[in-house]
């Protein structure tokens, strides 16, 4: 059975930034890099731990994908 994929948004909510994760936030960051930087760090741990796993940044409605142990 498969491990459902880990996907850490990051986006300004309420004015700050924070990281969206199965529809619960975390933060808030006082920048974007930071923001950034912790969703890649958990990201990577989730990995490392074997789930599939990415950082999205999500501006208006479209996500760019900052990372990921997903190969295409």
């Amino acid at each position: 059975m498969a491990l459902p994929h880990a996907r850490y948004i990051v986006l300004q909510h309420e004015g700050v930034w924070k990281i969206n994760l199965d529809n619960k936030y975390y933060g808030p960051f006082p920048t974007q890099a930071l923001a950034v930087d912790s969703a890649t760090g958990t990201a990577r741990q989730a990995s490392e731990a074997g789930y599939p796993a990415s950082v999205l940044l999500m501006q208006g409605t479209q996500f760019e994908t900052l990372w990921t142990s997903v190969a295409d």
